[in-house]
């Protein structure tokens, strides 16, 4: 992963001075163990109206009874893990899903020290998983004796509303502009960041991007935005936080004094707050994590049971150096370019073989250049088509058979303006004989379409929550070369044997299509279905669905 040049140097200066000067004791080389207590408030007692009517897993709304405790300013950072690690030598996972390019859907190798995200040891530490989390807080505890502890559901809530009721302990943000003054979320200046380093988008992946500039592309020193009214730091979002609770959907387990809710049977931790790859999230949202999973986002913060207690030595340092290192991230987030303007009044021209895309200069009078992104699937991700360009104009001559969108950006520096409002190219008739992939239906129901990854292709399915479901219809536009029968093969994966679907061409049912078991959703099959009679020229063909439990990647349809 590409890190500019002033984090390269700010995590050697400032994270190498730091463990050289104060981690390694001797010449040995043996870190320090002695453990940094985190910087704590306390947060008073008092109740408050737990969850919301307006998402399912966070009722019914419960009101609970807090008592005083305090809870970590700030999530717990590389640093203060790193003396845990030098003390017990604690096996944390070797691998972590931690890998921008594949959007963290797979492992590989890294930990909490040398993972692609960490530039500073002022960073949340992440890939570690809850185990470890859990093992850290004991090894604290022990060590100082006092009874650290991760906070619970309800304590988390509690202290992240610091009183409020609205979304976010700021208020509420309609329009996404306000949130990059109190958290680090997916953004302007991480999108332009993240499209730059690994030609991927936050935008379309979890909603839409916040619409301004928190000055971060990836996790952030920890304390660099506004605290809540407690005197929190980053509970809205920078990385997720494990809690002590099991996870269960709903809040009739939840009891009223906010202790945390544990079963033998816990197959699922649960979490809160957003984080920086995220479109941020009102502070009722939840989580639910693995006690093994180790990702990229995920880290903690600490609790105790009464008020604060006094800064320890080790923790007073640590501040001070905590502090230097924030003052020096400030200073690079006041150089940093301002984002530009938004790209309007953009038009599509479409013909047969290409398409021409027009708009109107940017009022930024110091754009360099401009981008345009086109995605894969209408709706999807947006990865960079054209770069550098200098004129108003684009033509693509590369344009496919189905429904996607283009957007054009401009670029200052480093730096790139939101999208511009979507455009969308009409779908295009499909060449028969031929393959026809699932995802160039021009229109589906009772179904969704989903990246698969399976050894054959990295490309789309159609599928469901349970598969394709019994009354999917899914429609393609063909362009038959010449009349006749054509033998129609398809790509499926099913749990179970299936009835199916019917084919019906240009409105007239042809066949019935039975869909056979082949091993479960991950093991994919090319089947043989019926002949299928279509005229020259253009063709609706429709798969009107018979059962559900079934997976599409593609037909074909073969002269006979």
């Amino acid at each position: 992963m590409k890190l500019n040049n002033y984090l390269l140097t700010f995590c050697c200066a400032i994270g190498s001075a730091h463990l050289h000067a104060d981690e390694f004791a001797n010449a040995g080389g043996h870190a320090t163990t002695k453990p940094i207590e985190p910087i704590m408030a306390t947060i008073p007692a008092g109740s408050f109206a737990m969850g919301s009517t307006k998402k399912e897993s966070t009722q019914p709304v419960t009101n609970v009874n807090v008592k005083e405790f305090s809870l970590g300013k700030y999530e717990v950072t590389v640093s203060e893990f790193r003396r845990f690690i030098a003390a017990t030598n604690y096996a944390a996972p070797k691998e972590c899903r931690h890998e921008m390019n594949g959007w963290f859907l797979q492992y590989s190798k890294g930990n909490w020290e040398t993972n692609a995200l960490n530039t500073s040891e002022f960073q949340p530490v992440v890939c570690i998983n809850w185990q470890a989390a859990q093992a850290y807080t004991k090894w604290l505890a022990k060590e100082t004796g006092k009874p650290y502890r991760l906070p619970t559901e309800a304590e988390w809530e509690y202290a992240a509303r610091a009183g409020t009721k609205t979304d976010y302990y700021f208020g509420d943000d309609p329009d996404n502009t306000q949130v990059c003054n109190y958290a680090n979320v997916g953004d302007l200046y991480g999108e332009s960041i993240l499209q730059r380093d690994s030609n991927t988008s936050y935008y379309n992946w979890s909603g839409d991007i916040a619409h301004c500039n928190d000055h971060s592309a990836y996790a952030s020193i920890v304390g660099m935005y506004e605290p809540n009214a407690f005197g929190l730091f980053d509970v809205l979002s920078n990385v997720q936080e494990f809690l002590a609770d099991c996870y269960v959907r709903g809040y009739k387990h939840i009891a009223n004094d906010g202790s945390a809710y544990v079963s033998d049977e816990c197959e699922l931790r649960a979490a809160r707050g957003g984080s920086w790859h995220w479109s941020h999230s009102p502070l009722f949202s939840r989580g639910a994590i693995p006690e093994d999973f180790a990702g990229g986002v995920d880290g903690f913060r600490l609790a105790l049971d009464g008020a604060a207690p006094k800064l320890a030595k080790s923790s007073q340092k640590f501040q001070r150096e905590l502090i230097f290192a924030q003052q020096q991230e400030q200073k690079r987030r006041d150089n940093q370019p301002a984002i530009p303007a938004q790209v309007t009044n953009v038009v599509l021209t479409q013909t047969d073989d290409s398409v021409t895309l027009t708009w109107d200069k940017s009022e930024d009078s110091d754009v360099d250049s401009y981008r345009v992104y086109r995605n894969l699937l209408s709706g999807g991700m947006f990865k960079l088509l054209a770069s550098n360009l200098t004129q108003t104009t684009f033509t693509d001559k590369n344009i496919g058979q189905h429904k996607y969108d283009y957007t054009v950006v401009a670029v200052k520096q480093h730096l790139q303006s939101h999208y511009s409002k979507p455009i969308t190219i009409e779908p295009g008739w499909i060449s028969v004989p031929g393959k026809v992939e699932a995802e160039w239906a021009v229109e589906f129901s009772d179904s969704v379409i989903s990246f698969s990854s399976d050894g054959e292709r990295f490309g789309s399915v159609l599928t469901g929550p349970d598969a394709i479901g019994k009354n999917a219809v899914i429609t393609y536009q063909l362009n038959v070369a010449k009349a006749g029968f054509y033998q129609l093969e398809y790509r499926v994966a099913a749990e179970r044997d299936t009835k199916g679907f019917d084919v019906y061409s240009n409105e007239k049912k042809l066949a019935e299509n039975p869909v056979l078991k082949t091993g479960g959703y991950d093991k994919w099959q090319i089947q043989q279905g019926s002949l299928v009679k279509l005229k020259q020229g253009k063709n609706t063909l429709t798969l009107k669905s018979r059962d559900n439990n079934w997976k599409l990647n593609w037909l074909s349809l073969k002269a006979s």
